[in-house]
């Protein structure tokens, strides 16, 4: 008996699943007798099929009794599980990523520098500049306000409580005051 071609996993997604069998590329009768017969599977409710490139999308119920079904009816390709099991690790979280890119970014910033300016004195710069710009063009009400208010968020101006002291003024200044 010849082996049978192997399907890799492309993704798998709640209710979907893709799979690519290369090894069939452009073989339409393979391709239609695969989805006649995913088709009356009873956990699959649509099948569609693409020759060209080799893929097979696959619409299901319920994730167990597909697997269960293609392990009990699938006599036209073998599935690589492996592609599967490196899909199931969960992504970083996109905030982790991005304060992740963020570090690196300023890390880059004070390696060039040679420590005198960060990402975050960068970021001020670059929005305080541009406030004044805005302003001098006479847009103040759009633009300059909000990269004013944001170079200011920067700095941490506007995190002072009325009638505390800010974290941004040193007991030193406080004292000679």
């Amino acid at each position: 008996m010849p082996a049978l071609p192997q399907a890799r996993v492309r993704h798998l997604i709640q209710e979907r699943l893709r799979i690519k069998i290369p090894e069939r590329r452009r073989d339409e009768r393979f391709f239609k007798t695969l989805e006649e017969r995913l088709a009356a599977w009873d956990s699959i409710k649509r099948v569609e099929v693409n020759p060209l490139t080799a893929s097979v999308l696959v619409y299901f119920t319920d994730l167990r009794a597909l697997f269960a079904e293609n392990a009990l009816k699938n006599d036209l390709f073998e599935i690589d599980y492996d592609d599967l099991d490196a899909m199931s690790e969960e992504p970083p979280d996109l905030r982790l990523r991005a304060a992740q890119s963020f570090a690196r970014a300023d890390a880059a910033v004070r390696r060039w520098t040679a420590g005198n300016a960060d990402l975050r004195s960068a970021f001020f710069a670059v929005l305080l500049a541009g406030g004044v710009v805005q302003l001098l063009r006479g847009r103040i009400a759009g633009p300059a306000t909000s990269m004013l208010w944001h170079a200011g968020d920067i700095l941490r101006l506007w995190d002072v409580i009325p009638g505390e002291r800010g974290p941004a003024v040193p007991e030193e200044t406080l004292a000679e005051g």
